[in-house]
Parts: structure tokens; sequence; C-alpha cells
């Protein structure tokens, strides 16, 4: 049995990965999620999990050696840093710990951050090492210390999926030309987005949605009506299915600050939506000039966006090149071959 640890209580990219997982490897292994109590029960239940789910008040490291013990499982997979760091203090190599990295954080690069340090020094009773892209384990100020094996997997993802749950009706009108969807946080950069979109020319006559929510949401919407923006930028807070707001745009915005692997790109990508994105973390090896642009300032971002609504030649060219793009990132069956296979290895 595979145990997996996870601080937050919400359904975000680490969350949705841990699901595939369980889902894809549901036949062949048994598995327990184990993430305080909070919005992601209702998420859980929704798509057939809420058995797996072992839900506790805080992560801590008495809650996972109480899981240890009442569990017995063969594996504990820890995802992010915090948990990873959690259950290597409290396991200390009695059982194998996989500490799974999906995002590469700005205090990477920090070798004084006390996150830096801490994970260097939990990674002594770490079996493996997996990333979400090459650039986490590139930029860690200790990489070179660490002594078990990485691998870079990337996410799991299938287009198919994404087809199947965009293909549901909206309930009501949600076109718009740009979108962004993400989290309300710094590492997403929601408030930079709204710039992005006040600086285009023709703003006053285009539609941008935002679907998510999170600490700096209060922020943005108080932006977003000081600036005069509120008939042109709508929030639509968290929503279950995001692929039907995807279906229903232009293109998609992703203006992030640091970015593990860039799984919205690609969701965005099956259906033929071009992305104009930072080029952070992963988003490097998802997005090129065939599927989207590379920015890094304002007007870079607003000439591209501009560029993509004004041309339909254009955007004709970069829709299909994002819809291609996005095939070659088809593994989900490839995946779960290759996470069940170091399971086995760590038995």
């Amino acid at each position: 049995m595979i145990l997996h640890v996870i601080k937050s209580n919400i359904y975000s990219g680490a969350e949705n990965v841990v699901c595939q997982i369980i889902k894809g490897l549901s036949g062949r292994e048994e598995f327990v999620y184990m993430a305080p109590h909070g919005p992601i029960e209702d998420k859980l239940r929704s798509i057939g999990l809420i058995n797996c789910y072992r839900g506790i008040d805080k992560l801590s490291v008495y809650e996972i050696k109480k899981a240890v013990e009442e569990l017995h499982p063969d594996v504990v997979h820890a995802h992010d840093f915090t948990a990873s760091v959690l259950c290597g203090i409290a396991l200390k190599g009695k059982v194998p710990v996989i500490s799974h990295l999906h995002c590469n954080p700005l205090w990477l690069k920090n070798p004084l951050h006390p996150k830096s340090f801490s994970y260097y020094f939990a990674n002594k009773w770490y079996a493996h090492i997996i990333t979400v892209s090459d650039s986490i384990a590139e930029e860690y100020c200790y990489a070179s210390k660490l002594k078990c094996p990485i691998t870079t997997m990337g996410n799991p993802f299938s287009t198919e999926a994404v087809l199947k749950a965009a293909s549901e009706e909206p309930d009501s009108d949600i076109n718009s030309d740009l979108l962004y969807v993400g989290r309300f946080n710094q590492a997403k950069n929601p408030l930079g987005a709204i710039k992005i979109f006040e600086s285009l020319p023709d703003k006053d006559s285009l539609i941008f949605r935002m679907v998510g929510n999170g600490e700096l949401l209060d922020e943005c919407k108080e932006y977003v009506s000081s600036h005069g923006l509120s008939d042109q930028i709508i929030f639509e807070g968290y929503q279950e299915n995001v692929y039907k707001y995807m279906n229903k745009t232009k293109v998609l915005l992703m203006p992030s600050i640091f970015e593990g692997f860039g799984l919205v790109a690609l969701e965005a990508m099956t259906l033929g939506k071009p992305v104009v994105c930072s080029g952070v973390g992963g988003l490097t090896d998802i997005v090129n000039d065939s599927c989207g642009y590379i920015c890094n300032d304002i007007k870079s971002y607003g000439d591209s966006i501009s560029e993509l609504l004004r041309d339909a030649s254009i955007y004709s060219s970069k829709s299909d090149g994002a819809i291609r793009q996005a095939q070659a990132f088809d593994n989900s069956n490839a995946y779960c071959d290759q996470l069940y296979g170091i399971y086995q290895n760590l038995k």
C-alpha cells in the first residue's frame, strides 16, 4: 500500500496529480490519500476517491507517525517540500519515502533560506526524489549534495480526459478573449495578469475571465474596481470544471513568477488555445513559437496577445500547433508504468 501525504486541503495541481496516480494504478496498487480536512473532501467524493481519504486536522510529524503505525504502508509518497521534510523527520528511513516536488519556488536558489536547508537536512531519509521538470533540480542550491536518485517525470496528462471534460455544455455564456486559470497567489501572479490586460490598447472591447481563488483574490478585485476594469474582467471563483472555460476562450495567459510543470498550459493547448506565458519552470519545455509566446515584460505580453487577437492567420497557426504540442505530452499510461516501477523497486 502507498500512503500519499500532502499538506494542502484544496484541489490544485499537485492534488490533481495524486488523484491521477491513484486512478491510473488502482488495479495494481492500494492507496491512501492523507491531507487536512477541507474542500479536497468534496473533490475526492465527486471523483469516487473518498474511500481512499484519511482526514487530519493538520499535517504534522505526529500524524505521519500515527498513520504509518496504523496502516503499515510499503512506501510513503510525500508531495512538495513541507510534506517531504515532515515525512523524512517522522520516519527517519523506517519506511521508504518518495519526495515529489511539483514546483520550484524562488527560495530554492537561496542556501540560507530555512526551507532550502531543512529540505537538504531531511533528504538523507529520502529513498527517491521525483520532480516535474529539470529546472527544479537545476535551481536547487543543494542539488549536488542530494544522495538519493532523482527522476524527472513531468505530470500525468491525458488529452482524452481534457476533451471529454471540455465537451460539457456550460450553464451560461462564458465566452472570453483572454483567460487566467490558477491560484490567486504570488507564484501564479494574478495581479500581473490584470496589469497585462490593462495595458492592451483595445481592452475596452475585450473580456478577460479569471478562474480560481486564493489569498490575493481580494487585492485583485480591489485593483480591478479602482482602475475601472469591472466591465472587462470577470472573476469566476473556483470552478469544478475549468475546461469549459478553456473551451470558450481564445488565449490563455500564464504570467507565473515560478512554475513547476505548467499543466494548465497543456490543458488549454489540447483545446487549441495558444498560450502566452512567462519562461519559468516547465513552461519553457511546453510552450514554443509553434503554439504561443514566452514573454518577459508587460509590453511583450501585450504585443503577443494583441497579435493573436488581431491576426486570424497567426492565431490559426498557433492553435493548430498547440494541439500538436499537447498531443506530444500525452503520457498517462507511460507515467503510471514508470511510477509503478519506482514503487516496486522500493518495496
